[in-house]
Parts: C-alpha cells; sequence; structure tokens
C-alpha cells in the first residue's frame, strides 16, 4: 500500500505541473480504510499548502446532498418523490402552465424536469430569501420537453428542490441540510457560510490564461450567487469530510456512530435508475446520483465545476470502494480528476473502459452537424477542421467572465459522439434529429437546441 501511495503522488504531482493545476487533494475509501494525499497550494497569489483540511468548493457534487436532503424528508413521511411540486408551493409558477401543475418532486431530482437547465445564475442577494427570489426567476426559462419524457441536466430543477426542502421544514435551506444531513454525519469541514468558509484554509479557484502553459489566475469572484447553493454554488467541504460521505453512500444508511439517516433500502434506490432516460450515452440517472457500468460494476458519481475548482466522487458499492478528487482548476482539474479516477479503477479494482471506435466521414458528412446550439447560459459553435468535428462552447454564468473551450469530437453510430481531447475526453454526447434534420445536441449532459437552422 506504501508503495502504491507513493507512486500515485509522483503522478498526481506530475500531471498537476503539466495541466497547470496548483492544488488538488485525492482520497481513497475501502473496507473502511483510508489514503489521503495532498499536492500544492490553495492559491497562486501566496497560498497555503493544501492538506486534508483544506476546504475546495465542491460545484455539483452538492447535488447529492440536496438529494440526501430530500430523501431523509421521505424518510419521515413528511415528503413522497410522486407528490406534485406545488402540493408543497402552491404558488409555483412556470414558463409552462401545465408542467407547474403536473411537475413532481422526482423529476427535480433526476433531470427529467424538463426545461432549460438554468445554467446562467442570476444573483438575488445574499438575504434568506435569496432561494424563493431565485425560484421566481424559472418562470423565464422554456419547456423543451414534458416533465418526465427526456432527461437534461437541470441546475434549475435542484433550485427548486432546495425550496421545497426550506417550505417543509420552514428553515433557510443551509439550517435544513445542516440538520438534516451535516451533522447526523459528522461533517464538521463541510460549509455553506462564507464567513466560516474564509475564517479557515479554504482553496481558491483558478483559470488559465494565454499563452497555454501560464500560471493560472486567481477566480473572482470566489463563489457563485447563495440562491445556487442546492445546485452547487458555494458549498465547500474537505477531503476527509468526501470520504466520510463516500463511506455513508457505501454503508447501510447509518452514520459512524450509529445514527439512522436513510433506511438501506432508500439509500440504495438513490443509486440505482430513477427514470429510463439516459443524461449520456451510457451514463443513467438515480436519486441525484449519476449512474454508469463498466464490465458490469456499477459506478455511482458526481463531478462538480464552480468558480474555477473542480470536483469528483466516484463510489464502487459492490466493492466496497471509492475515490474522490478535489481540485482548484478547471477545466484543467477535471482532467487531472478523470485521470486519477481511470487509473485507480484500473490499478486497484481492474475496471477498465474502452474506448468507442470512431467513425471515419467525410466533410460533406459532418456539415449536417455545422450549426451554433444555444440554451440558457451555454452556446455551442460545431465546426468542421481539417481533423473533423469541433464544438466551441461558451458559458456564462452571472456576472462571472464567459468561459469557453474547444472541444475535438469524433462521430459514432446512432448520432452520438465523444469528445477526444481536453478536460472532457471521452465523455459522449449527441445530436438529435427530427424529420431528418439535426435539431438539437445533447452535450455535457444538457439538452442544447439548434438556434441557426432546422426545429
Amino acid at each position: 500500500m506504501a508503495h502504491q501511495s507513493a507512486v500515485l503522488a509522483a503522478e498526481v504531482a506530475q500531471a498537476a505541473r503539466e495541466l497547470g493545476v496548483p492544488g488538488v487533494a485525492v482520497g481513497i475509501e475501502h473496507g473502511g480504510q483510508r489514503e489521503v494525499l495532498t499536492h500544492g497550494t490553495t492559491s497562486v497569489d501566496g497560498g497555503r499548502p493544501v492538506d486534508e483540511a483544506t476546504l475546495f468548493q465542491i460545484g455539483s457534487t452538492a447535488k447529492t446532498f440536496t438529494a440526501t436532503a430530500m430523501m431523509v424528508l421521505v424518510e419521515q413521511g413528511r415528503v413522497d418523490l410522486d407528490d406534485p411540486v406545488r402540493r408543497h408551493l402552491p404558488d409555483l409558477r412556470l414558463h409552462d402552465a401545465t408542467t407547474a401543475g403536473t411537475l413532481t418532486v422526482g423529476h427535480l431530482l433526476n433531470h427529467t424536469a424538463g426545461w432549460d437547465g438554468g445554467d446562467a445564475w442570476t444573483d438575488t442577494g445574499e438575504g434568506d430569501d435569496a432561494l424563493r427570489r431565485a425560484v421566481e426567476l424559472l418562470v423565464g426559462l422554456p419547456q423543451r420537453f414534458a416533465a418526465g419524457s427526456g432527461a437534461s441536466y437541470n441546475n434549475a430543477a435542484f433550485v427548486l428542490a432546495g425550496r421545497v426542502v426550506e417550505q417543509v421544514t420552514g428553515e433557510t435551506y443551509e439550517r435544513a441540510l445542516a440538520r438534516l444531513v451535516l451533522d447526523p454525519l459528522g461533517l464538521r469541514q463541510t460549509k455553506t457560510s462564507l464567513n466560516e468558509i474564509m475564517t479557515g484554509s479554504f482553496a481558491v479557484g483558478h483559470q488559465p490564461q494565454d499563452p497555454p502553459g501560464s500560471t493560472p489566475v486567481v477566480c473572482r469572484p470566489w463563489s457563485s450567487p447563495r440562491a445556487y447553493l442546492p445546485a452547487g454554488a458555494r458549498l465547500a467541504s474537505s477531503i476527509t469530510d468526501q470520504l466520510t460521505w463516500a463511506r455513508f453512500q457505501l454503508g447501510d444508511g447509518r452514520a459512524a456512530d450509529g445514527t439512522r439517516l436513510l433506511s438501506q433500502r432508500r439509500l440504495r434506490a438513490m443509486h440505482a435508475p430513477s427514470t429510463p432516460h439516459e443524461l449520456l450515452p451510457g451514463v443513467g440517472v438515480g436519486v441525484g446520483w449519476l449512474l454508469r457500468d463498466i464490465g458490469g460494476v456499477r459506478l455511482v458519481e458526481h463531478h462538480g465545476d464552480v468558480s474555477g475548482q473542480h470536483s469528483t466522487i466516484t463510489v464502487v458499492p459492490d466493492r466496497d470502494w471509492a475515490v474522490v478528487v478535489l481540485t482548484n482548476a478547471a477545466p484543467a482539474g477535471r482532467e487531472l480528476a478523470d485521470q486519477v479516477v481511470r487509473r485507480m479503477l484500473r490499478t486497484r479494482l481492474g475496471l477498465v473502459e474502452p474506448p468507442p471506435e470512431t467513425l471515419q466521414l467525410g466533410a460533406d458528412e459532418l456539415a449536417a452537424y455545422v450549426g451554433t446550439y444555444r440554451t440558457d447560459g451555454i452556446e455551442l459553435r460545431v465546426v468542421v477542421t481539417d481533423g473533423g468535428l469541433v464544438i466551441h462552447g461558451t458559458v456564462t454564468d452571472g456576472d462571472a467572465p464567459a468561459e469557453s473551450l474547444a472541444f475535438p469530437v469524433g462521430m459514432l453510430t446512432g448520432e452520438r459522439f465523444v469528445v477526444t481531447g481536453g478536460p472532457f475526453a471521452g465523455v459522449q454526447g449527441e445530436f438529435v434529429r427530427r424529420a431528418g434534420d439535426v435539431v438539437a445536441a445533447r452535450h455535457i449532459g444538457r439538452l442544447v437546441p439548434r438556434s441557426d437552422g432546422p426545429g
């Protein structure tokens, strides 16, 4: 084990240097035993060494906490996943009036709500009404498909789920999350308050600058608006707490001290497909978790990207094993995390996912996909180059600077594609046709309609 840890530490340090990731924490949980390594600094501007207590923003991994808080309320008999959301929020207004009446709590937790994902986050202030005010903005998000009839990654649905938690408990989301989940599990290094986070050791996010290879720059502001915490803003945690979170997922629904949080049946239901619709090719959706199989072995996982930080948690219940990676760089941190996870799955568990075989298509065949695709906060511009298709993606998040990245992709059968380079290498998506015309793309889990052509 000591030799394996030393080799992993050296590989992580080398990857961090090559990719420009200032700081990283890696943890492995297996059979109740932990292996932790840390590298680098919390900030390129006079930071501190990363250690086991350093707080990183975990981004969308926070969705697994929101889903668990809701499931605790289900366990207590205060909510049912089949409840219409209006049972708890009777004044809910959405762009599509029919959806507002038929939407269920379950739809919020498995990305099947059907409206634009709400990736552009509006600052609704720091008051206790921030989440309520954000929910009022959902009326402006167009409905793309009927709730439950498809899947598309949906930040806004988790914001609404957080508001349901507030309404049912009569508390702010932050207080309810602490009482229902964080405190019972002893997650004392998982925090939602800026005042608490900023008085400890915390990582700041970084993004690349030109030319490539230059020292990354600190992201400002440090966090996204308070209202979007249920979807992935602001929640910060240490590698120690994230391994405790992983251990809970591998257990029977009890905390380490024996506290019953969920029945084992409900915990395992969160790790099972909750909808027949895939979020990405080969990626199913549980309750708050993303699911994929390698060699018949189920992986339960989530990723998070926010404010120049990236987190990854991969849990393998059948092997009583989990790996967590926290970094303070994006998108480079995702590339580092993916390298670590792939290597650990291969060397520790013998799980290897073979790369898909891409098709050799000419420019004329690729021309049907060329165009511009847009949804809330995301624009994809698809072009043909000498090397094939390239997707130029731009993400806007409130007042933060827009982030752009180019994704080279290779086409697969059935209108699917795979990213062939960069931090999202290996991630699959697909183009959507209607009456023979390409009308949308599914990319990084989002359904993004075409805006310059058919459809």
